[in-house]
């Protein structure tokens, strides 16, 4: 097990030192803006893959007219930045700031962790502003009225485990392993949008880069977990095993009450039923072996939690 005292001669401050060089070369940050005008506007092609949509399968969303699936697709871009913000700003950012402010461990390997975590915290910033840009890019370009959504089930589930937590030690324990999971989770997510070629190309553009970076962002939280660790005791190490699944199953969630605002936002036909079904249907697939590599290579014993 890693503990502060020998940290300094394992292979973690030197995996993060490796990280932060790499960054160099890859983090979107370092290369520009991205710009929207190289990238031609397809009003023929989809700006959101209908294969991630909870209701893909529903009689109603067959059958609906092409214009009104072609609106629900692009709000759906709309709805995926916008958690997308929240997920950066809520849970990423606020753990990052633990890290760079109070780094955990005794000498180089503190810095090591600051600067990772500091050079993620510049990342998160810029995926904010890409998914501000991308969203009222698509809205423009479509001429739909913006739709406001800030309920999102992931975020006030943070919230609420917070609220609950009797110490600031625990507090900044569930941030770490909500940010964990996430970070470790959105990468599979992204690929769905990234390697997709049907949607609009400024859409698979915008995710491939985000995905760049969070592929180095899930090295980057899961070798900072492995330094972590260490410090954890008994009850921590397993309360951090137990928080982690359980995001998996907030990440996966349909988030029914965004779909059900974008689905009254645009008065789609029949929409309270296809709400009501769509509930009774599995979550959204992510894949969770990426979460269970983490826990195994933690040491640490998975509670399956999750319901998908």
């Amino acid at each position: 097990m890693l503990t502060d005292a020998n940290v300094e001669s394992s292979h973690v401050k030197e995996t993060l030192k490796k990280l932060s060089l790499l960054w160099r070369d890859r983090a979107m940050v370092n290369k520009g803006p991205l710009d929207y005008n190289s990238i031609a506007f397809s009003p023929e092609k989809p700006d959101f893959a209908e294969s991630l949509l909870p209701f893909r399968s529903h009689p109603r969303w067959l059958n609906a007219r092409p214009e009104l699936k072609s609106a629900v697709l692009s709000y759906a871009w709309a709805i995926y930045n916008l958690k997308t913000v929240y997920v950066e700003c809520d849970i990423v950012t606020p753990a990052c700031e633990d890290l760079i402010k109070s780094p955990v461990g005794n000498g180089q390997a503190r810095y090591e962790l600051q600067q990772v975590m500091g050079e993620a915290l510049l990342d998160e910033a810029l995926h904010t502003k890409m998914s501000i840009s991308a969203c009222n890019y698509i809205y423009l370009q479509r001429n739909l009225r913006p739709v406001d959504y800030t309920d999102f089930n992931l975020v006030t589930w943070r919230s609420r485990l917070l609220s609950h937590c009797g110490s600031e030690s625990e507090r900044r324990l569930t941030r770490f392993a909500i940010a964990c999971a996430s970070e470790t989770l959105i990468t599979d997510y992204l690929r769905t949008l990234s390697d997709d070629t049907l949607i609009q190309p400024i859409c698979q553009e915008v995710t491939r880069a985000h995905a760049i970076d969070e592929w180095g962002h899930s090295s980057v939280f899961s070798v900072a977990a492995e330094h972590i660790i260490g410090s954890f005791s008994q009850s921590e190490r397993a309360y951090f095993a137990r928080v982690v699944p359980q995001t998996v199953d907030m990440f996966a969630d349909n988030e029914m009450g965004a779909w059900s605002a974008v689905l009254t936002h645009i008065d789609f036909p029949n929409r309270d039923e296809i709400i009501q079904d769509s509930h009774k249907i599995g979550q959204v697939k992510v894949y969770q072996d990426s979460v269970m590599t983490l826990l195994d290579r933690l040491g640490l014993q998975a509670i399956p939690y999750w319901t998908a």
